[in-house]
């Protein structure tokens, strides 16, 4: 992938989480601009038939999740057909969203077709990385500091409740933030940064660290405290050998918990007298306040999930197409299940549930056998995300479900040199040999 591809791609992927930044409230802003200009870039070659090339080049693996995608938007057409024939769910409630999964598909074969090999997606993975941390970091600190950029509010239900940063809900931050501690540690593993490049990344981890606890997802919280020790537990195991990044990452997460302790109310409560003139608060000293006002709470999501099995059942094979189709009180009553994979299986039935979990568990299960174990926990700790919130309709996680599925698919056997293979074995933290 050529670097102006990539950093189209990096500035797209994370910008499209900023939803206040799409003008009148439209689905589309300048996250959505950028992507498409990204899909621009790589649609020449596809219609000159360079696809075809590109494709024969690369290993069954890769051609056959472009086709796992075709065939989920099929099922998802099938769907939406099945659900306006019913007259459960008319066209007119399905066709935004249909366009939401049809341009997070395009630029999701925009990547498997100008992916190069492991050690490509590695770069464009450490690019999302270093790119998102960096970003949520600045905007952090700054709604610490001012707690508005402009007439945006960088803060949801009041200062110093939930770090929204400039999305509308601070679950897309939170989407944006979950994963990124996992790939950090795959950077810090893999890279040859020199010392001041590994300290300004652990720097800039621990303000992320800090950045996506103050979302306040439960979720996040929750995923962080169970995957992030199971997965330094599992790196001694995988790759005993590499102190140095360990150190770093244990850094990373103890200067992280520091500033979140920092930020928290039991602290800045015995040190207010200090910030009163600078600062009306901070971080996270509301953090038992927290509340998804408006949104679906635990005990909410129970109910939720409970009417999707009704919905489920009345079409099992392919659902009745996207939308909002659970509810408070019952099914079909205007509320989503919050939960992704049951909101895709009511859109395209036990079929598209079983092809998107079988793509899943075979990513995590080839990452784990190679060994990229920060990977597997990427992944895992995304999809865990996941079962909290609809996620699916956002092009961020599709696009690393495939950069993840694209890396796990090993070194291209068709096209691979000496040199190259090399490369990507270094980069995508494999051994050759």
């Amino acid at each position: 992938m050529k670097m102006v591809t990539r950093a189209l791609l990096a500035a797209g992927l994370i910008t499209a989480t900023m939803t206040r930044l799409r003008p009148f409230e439209t689905p589309f802003g300048v996250g959505e601009v950028l992507l498409l200009l990204f899909i621009l870039v790589v649609l020449p070659g596809w219609l000159q038939g360079a696809l075809r090339h590109r494709l024969a080049a690369k290993p069954w693996q890769h051609v056959s999740l472009i086709g796992c995608y075709a065939a989920l938007f099929l099922v998802l057409m099938v769907g939406c057909w099945q659900g306006n024939q019913s007259g459960l769910n008319p066209y007119a409630g399905s066709v935004r969203d249909m366009l939401a999964y049809a341009f997070c598909f395009l630029v999701s074969a925009g990547i498997v077709v100008n992916s190069d090999g492991p050690g490509d997606v590695a770069r464009t993975l450490r690019d999302l990385t270093w790119v998102g941390l960096s970003v949520s970091a600045i905007i952090w600190i700054w709604a610490i500091a001012f707690g508005a950029l402009g007439e945006f509010n960088l803060w949801y239900g009041g200062y110093g409740v939930r770090f929204t940063g400039l999305a509308i809900n601070p679950n897309q931050n939170a989407l944006l933030l979950v994963s990124l501690p996992f790939l950090l540690f795959f950077l810090l593993r893999t890279s040859a940064a020199g010392l001041w490049e590994r300290r300004f990344g652990i720097a800039v981890g621990a303000v992320g660290l800090a950045a996506g606890w103050s979302t306040g997802s439960a979720a996040l919280r929750f995923i962080w405290i169970a995957l992030i020790p199971m997965m330094i537990m599992a790196g001694m195991f995988f790759h005993s050998e590499l102190q140095r990044a360990r150190r770093d990452y244990a850094l990373t997460v103890g200067l992280g918990a520091m500033l979140i302790f920092l930020s928290s109310e039991s602290m800045v409560s015995r040190v207010h007298y200090l910030f009163d003139d600078v600062l009306p608060g901070t971080g996270t000293m509301n953090a038992e306040q927290m509340m998804l006002t408006g949104g679906a709470g635990w005990t909410d999501r129970l109910t939720l999930w409970e009417n999707a099995w009704v919905v489920l059942q009345g079409s099992p094979v392919f659902g009745y197409g996207p939308g909002a189709l659970s509810g408070m009180s019952g099914p079909f009553g205007g509320s989503e299940a919050h939960n992704s994979l049951l909101d895709w299986m009511m859109a395209t039935g036990f079929l598209g549930g079983v092809v998107l979990t079988a793509l899943v568990s075979v990513v995590l299960w080839r990452s784990a056998r190679q060994g990229n174990i920060e990977l597997f926990f990427a992944l895992l700790a995304l999809w865990a995300f996941s079962m909290a919130h609809h996620v699916l309709r956002h092009p961020w996680m599709w696009a690393m479900l495939t950069l993840l599925a694209v890396h796990a698919g090993g070194v291209y056997s068709r096209k691979s040199r000496a040199g190259s293979t090399r490369n990507d074995a270094k980069a995508d933290g494999t051994c050759a040999g």
